[in-house]
């Protein structure tokens, strides 16, 4: 049987931030299986605005109109503990290279992220979860107990990034790959709005060279540790 935290704490939230690649998204949703919490994958809210945006004909720069679809999108909490949009599972389209290669751009206006930041902290609030993302710690969960940064090098990131599409069926190349990685960390880290950085009560784990299996058990045994 997993083991169940009880946190002392209002706030049963684990942070997990950190750059593409660094092994957030797997962690996370490994985490909060064995933790009994819900999987907060917020990088997969905003891969879903980008798709939506995509099909509606929406540019970059319709800041109000990809606002306005923000609202649209009511994202809750499976009886899995995954999450749903508008009372139905996240499209397997959003794991594309074409969406990756957009997120960033779609994503970043204030009125894209002011409305996404509303519902994270609403599902955060609504039950114990593992939340995964760019700037978990930093503006959305700033009073969440456990807060963690993972990140790792870049060309173990792109490795990592060619296998999981090669595995969905995509046909790429490591070089671009490495490539975009490097364009959307300068985009993440240098947005006007909630750009990427570590918390400076963040935990920072470096995964270059750890398995799954350890990247998860590091962030399990930190917290099962807490006084």
């Amino acid at each position: 049987m997993s083991e169940r935290i009880t946190f002392s704490s209002v706030l049963q939230v684990i942070t997990i931030d950190g750059v593409s690649g660094s092994g957030k998204s797997s962690t996370a949703k490994l985490l909060a299986k064995q933790l009994g919490f819900c999987h907060l994958d917020t990088g997969a809210m905003y891969r879903t605005h980008t798709l939506m945006a995509i099909r509606s004909g929406l540019k970059p720069d319709q800041y109000d109109e990809l606002g306005r679809l923000a609202e649209k999108l009511d994202f809750s909490f499976s009886d899995a503990k995954e999450l749903m949009v508008n009372g139905k599972p996240l499209p397997s389209e959003i794991r594309s290279p074409e969406i990756s290669s957009h997120v960033s751009e779609y994503c970043k206006p204030h009125e894209v992220r002011k409305v996404m930041a509303l519902q994270q902290r609403k599902l955060g609030l609504s039950k114990p979860c593992v939340a995964e993302g760019r700037d978990m710690a930093t503006v959305v969960f700033p009073d969440a107990r456990w807060k963690f940064y993972m990140t790792a090098r870049p060309e173990v990131r792109a490795q990592r990034r060619v296998k999981e599409l090669e595995l969905a069926g995509h046909s790429v190349k490591y070089e671009e790959i490495l490539r975009n990685l490097g364009e959307r960390d300068d985009k993440d880290s240098n947005r006007e709005h909630a750009p990427l950085k570590k918390a400076e009560n963040a935990v920072e784990i470096d995964t270059s060279d750890l398995t799954m299996d350890q990247q998860v058990s590091t962030i399990a045994n930190l917290v099962r540790s807490a006084p």
